[in-house]
């Protein structure tokens, strides 16, 4: 690809490809002496007329060289054969080629100028009446409008694609609302991060201590840090320093930033609390999940006696003839004779044996078989993830879906059960806590019933959740409801060296003669130039014996970027593995028939939720526009192009977005190029998720450097709230005094979110 942009004059011959959802664009254009196709994003520019575009070329693995549009101006030159064909297109009602023809003839070459200038020049047009003048000069002006939109937005440093998103958010406002505050573009628009909207504010003439900007910069330091780091707050002192380091300019002083973040807080923007900066929806969320979970554990309204417990467990272990061990029967007693209840525990533990155990044996308690309406009414399970939920179904043969399907998730966005409209359910069973994060966990107890039984399951020493707060690890450090660590490994699972090798990790010390017995753990050295060619090698191997790339085998790597990332992994992958010709492209991404894809967002409207994973079956027509028909988990989804940011390739997929899943085989890359990544509780959880083998491919003073860090403690203060000594013990979790922000990175690229390394 050459970078160096370049200028072609063009004139629209006919768009090849556009739609009413995205600004993307396909077009065919006619140039002095040539034709060619340009792609981008811009309005629909009217064929027939002159344009000059800039940008770059490009070779389109499906459509070969094209020019990708950066930005464009309408020329100042246009030919005669062009206007007459503009002027007597659909845009101008009831002007017809005649019409049109004695308009170019009549003011010649710059008629366009001169009607937009003086309307009245129409007058001289034999044909022409006031009427369909009119039509001429408010057709030419809509079009200038729109057009002097875009031009103006790119004249400020904007690319197309950017300049696009705010068209297609914000519509003809897009111009007044860039130029009154360029901040707003952090929380509306995806890529859009405090530096480049910094640099366009400069451009536009902003003073480096105005208010708006040093507001805008302590706001996206708190935003930042907390949804990279998982914390709920920062200090005064953290935010306050790292706020400093962000601007970097002498001429910012510390009094400045005191008052924007006092203005913040006086806003309600941001709480203050003992020295303590919080996002106004963390804290509400911290404290509405504290205040909940207190009234529901004090109300023991559904709350079994414990002999009743024990009697309904022997029946069910004599009339099933299942045998639980001592610690899984303790889990089932103490979960159903206490209004909240914890089960922790890692991999062949019996988790998913003992939530069976608790459905059965609620059942016999309370008189109810499983299969009845009843049942069912009163007792749920839910999981944060589509795969989790599936999973805990398969092992219960018990109906689970995901929290957001439970509670509701509606076409607005917003949840159907709430406070307001509780779920009416007795028992509700919450399994991969540790991935539930404080604004899921709040709108969940917020839809519960003070008489509703909570038992929450998931394993400690997983990743938390992705999103800010440490919910699963903040309830058992309250030490206010009941916990059953469950650390006794099943007799099915004592010879499983996967779970062997996970308890290494947790030991933090791996012995690598464990690898030498090759049968259920591999251990393969490789440099990460060529950590690509090692995992072709082995799919190689995997595919010549029959096995399956799609659901047999799973890439896990903990980074996108860089030459051992997911995302080079991924087009390898593609490339080596997937021939099929039919494919859609767009900017980067290239998706075909038979491309094994994660969904990265929830959406609502198709009904799939972040993290689920499916197949392209199909790319077809409706209406002229292109749509992937895509399997998920044997539901068949028509997943429209204008939503392809929201996809991505799977056959290597982050560490963080495997939990809650299980995949038979996992390969998981482990180099130095990761370190800024590499922590215990990574290589567990990415362990973890296999069934029958794990590879790991990669450099062993890279493993044992993962092993030998300390897992990041998260900033929050659920546990404290919870806990009777309010803030005894804050001081002990606070971090540094500055937060390494050149860490976070905030890169010149698209698609940069807060979850880039994360996610």
């Amino acid at each position: 690809m050459d970078n160096d942009l370049i200028k072609i004059t063009g004139e629209i011959k006919n768009y090849i490809y556009e739609t009413d959802e995205s600004m993307y664009k396909v077009a065919k254009i006619i140039t002095e002496n040539d034709e060619l196709t340009i792609t981008g994003a811009f309005p629909h520019l009217d064929e027939g007329l002159t344009y000059d575009f800039l940008g770059f070329y490009k070779d389109n693995p499906k459509y070969g060289r094209q020019f990708f549009v950066q930005s464009y101006s309408r020329s100042e030159t246009y030919s005669i054969d062009g206007l007459i064909s503009y002027l007597s297109s659909e845009r101008f009602y009831g002007i017809g080629e005649k019409l049109a023809t004695n308009i170019v003839d009549t003011l010649g070459a710059n008629c366009i100028d001169l009607i937009l200038e003086n309307p009245d020049c129409l007058e001289k047009v034999k044909g022409i009446t006031k009427a369909k003048a009119q039509i001429i000069y408010d057709a030419l002006s809509r079009g200038q409008a729109e057009e002097q939109i875009f031009i103006k937005l790119y004249s400020y440093g904007l690319t197309s694609k950017m300049v696009g998103r705010l068209y297609e958010r914000y519509g003809t406002k897009a111009l007044n609302i860039v130029e009154e505050n360029p901040y707003t573009l952090i929380r509306d628009i995806d890529g859009f991060g405090f530096k480049r909207c910094d640099q366009l504010a400069l451009n536009l003439g902003f003073l480096k201590n105005d208010i708006r900007r040093l507001k805008a910069a302590v706001s996206f330091t708190l935003t930042n840090i907390c949804y990279n780091y998982g914390f709920t707050f920062l200090t005064y002192k953290q935010l306050y320093n790292s706020t400093l380091k962000l601007l970097n300019d002498p001429v910012i002083k510390g009094e400045d930033i005191d008052m924007a973040i006092q203005e913040l807080i006086a806003s309600g923007l941001l709480v203050s609390e003992d020295e303590r900066i919080y996002e106004n929806n963390l804290y509400k969320a911290e404290n509405i999940v504290k205040d909940k979970l207190i009234k529901i554990n004090k109300n023991k309204t559904n709350v079994l006696k414990r002999e009743d417990v024990t009697k309904a467990l022997d029946y069910v272990e004599e009339n099933l003839n299942i045998l639980y061990t001592p610690m899984q029967k303790e889990a089932i007693i103490s979960s159903l004779s206490n209004k909240i209840s914890i089960i922790t525990g890692g991999p062949g533990t019996g988790k998913s044996t003992v939530i069976k155990g608790i459905l059965y044996t609620y059942a016999k308690a309370h008189k109810l078989d499983l299969s009845s309406d009843e049942f069912k009414y009163k007792v749920m399970m839910a999981a944060p993830t589509g795969r989790a939920a599936k999973r805990m179904t398969e092992a219960t043969l018990y109906n689970a879906t995901t929290i957001h399907k439970t509670l509701g998730y509606s076409l607005d966005g917003e949840f159907q059960h709430n406070s307001l409209s509780p779920l009416t359910c007795n028992l509700i069973i919450i399994d991969e806590v540790s991935m539930v994060d404080i604004l899921l966990a709040r709108s969940l107890f917020e839809a519960l019933l003070q008489t509703c039984q909570i038992i929450l399951v998931g394993d400690s020493n997983q990743l938390p959740a992705v999103g800010p707060g440490n919910v699963l690890l903040d309830l058992i450090n309250s030490n206010i409801f009941k916990t059953i660590k469950l650390n006794q490994i099943m007799r099915q699972a004592e010879g499983s060296d996967i779970i062997k090798l996970s308890n290494m990790v947790l030991q933090k010390r791996i012995d690598y003669r464990i690898f030498s017995t090759k049968k259920e753990v591999f251990y393969y050295p490789y440099e990460s130039k060529s950590i690509i060619d090692g995992i072709i090698k082995i799919l190689d191997n995997y595919l010549d014996k029959g096995g399956d790339l799609f659901s047999g085998i799973q890439i896990l790597a903990p980074m996108y970027n860089g030459v051992a990332g997911i995302d080079e992994i991924n087009r390898r992958v593609q490339e080596k593995y997937n021939h099929n010709e039919k494919m859609i492209v767009r900017d980067e991404k290239i998706f075909k028939v038979d491309d094994k894809v994660l969904q990265l967002k929830n959406d609502r409207d198709l009904d799939i939720m972040n993290g689920d994973i499916g197949k392209i079956i199909d790319i077809v027509k409706d209406n002229e526009k292109d749509f992937l028909l895509i399997n998920f988990d044997d539901r068949v989804i028509k997943y429209p192009t204008s939503n392809l940011d929201s996809l991505q390739l799977a056959y290597a997929i982050s560490i963080h977005k495997s939990q809650g899943s299980e995949f038979q085989n996992v390969i998981m890359p482990i180099v130095k190029s990761y370190n800024i990544m590499l922590k215990p509780k990574l290589i567990y959880t990415g362990i973890t998720r296999a069934k029958s083998k794990v590879i790991i491919l990669g450099q062993n003073e890279a493993l044992d450097y993962a092993l030998s860090q300390i897992d990041d403690t998260r900033q929050t203060t659920l546990a404290i709230r919870l806990s009777e000594d309010s803030n005894k013990k804050i001081v002990e979790k606070i971090l540094d005094p500055e937060i390494p922000f050149d860490d976070l990175g905030e890169y010149d690229m698209e698609g940069i979110t807060p979850y880039t390394f994360m996610d």
